[in-house]
């Protein structure tokens, strides 16, 4: 459509000013609108799309963490323990170590140890901090009113050990009550002492003394603070290894150990059913025969 445009003077003459084409004028007045609509519908969309986009990354990365979080066996252990548990450089080594990774191993999961204090392990179990606590941890009527426990998977028995260098004799074990003596605290060998001399009063308090963990006991035994050590029989074969040390007594405990796992843990079941097979299998014997001889 062509349309003619006029300019009227001061004395109402028109003038031809100019022609053109309405239709064109038209349709570029509605293309440039309509372009406009369509960059600010794309920028809408834009924004929604990136959004989502975020949204979906966000919810993705949750997702996948809780995956990864799920997958993973939180063992809490305290490594100071040879042969069960102990560290050689910067590695976990041990009896308990080498099972608990063969558990692991059978729940397809990735297994995560948590070096601790051994009064601190229970605790921590019964609380869900870890998902179970494999550190020599022998079964008692105490401990089985705060924690669910497997089967046994070792029995031990406790000897008093004294250094190599020691002038102090133990000919007969009732003569226990007249030395000092160091026992790593909240564990079976300190109720023993406590159970049998202490509470009976044979012995007095101040002659057991009581330490954060085996090292510093024994530690106090070559430096000459105690006389006499008590401890789990495996450990003193173990440290017999590392330290002067002797085993000069054996008290027939015959104590279970067994795994810790916090009273109805969603993974009890699993845990348990893996030592089975690996009890049944033989394969716990020959971790057990790798590390004591």
């Amino acid at each position: 459509m062509q349309t003619n445009y006029y300019l009227v003077d001061e004395n109402g003459v028109r003038m031809r000013f100019f022609t053109f084409q309405l239709d064109k004028a038209v349709a570029l007045c509605m293309l440039s609108k309509k372009r406009n609509i369509m960059e600010v519908q794309m920028n809408s969309l834009y924004k929604v799309a990136l959004i989502l986009l975020i949204s979906l990354l966000t919810l993705t990365a949750v997702i996948g963490c809780g995956k990864k979080d799920s997958k993973v066996l939180r063992m809490g252990t305290n490594a100071e323990f040879p042969p069960f548990e102990y560290k050689d450089g910067d590695s976990f080594v041990g009896v308990d170590i080498d099972l608990a990774r063969q558990i692991a191993a059978k729940l397809d999961m990735e297994l995560q140890i948590v070096d601790m204090d051994f009064d601190t392990l229970l605790p921590s179990v019964s609380s869900n901090k870890i998902d179970f606590a494999m550190s020599a941890i022998s079964i008692t009527e105490e401990r089985q009113a705060l924690v669910d426990f497997s089967q046994p998977y070792y029995v031990v028995n406790q000897v008093f050990i004294r250094a190599l260098d020691g002038k102090v004799k133990l000919d007969n074990p009732q003569d226990i009550v007249k030395y000092k003596v160091g026992v790593q605290g909240s564990t079976t060998c300190e109720a023993y002492m406590k159970d049998n001399y202490v509470d009976k009063g044979t012995m007095p308090q101040e002659n057991l003394m009581q330490y954060p963990s085996n090292i510093e006991a024994i530690s106090a035994l070559l430096s000459g603070i105690v006389d006499f050590v008590i401890i789990d029989a495996s450990a003193a074969k173990g440290y017999a290894q590392q330290k002067p040390i002797e085993v000069v007594h054996q008290i027939e405990t015959n104590e279970n150990y067994g795994i810790a796992l916090p009273k109805n843990g969603s993974k009890n079941d699993k845990i348990k059913q893996a030592l089975k097979e690996l009890l049944d299998s033989g394969e716990v014997q020959s971790i057990i025969q790798t590390h004591i001889n």
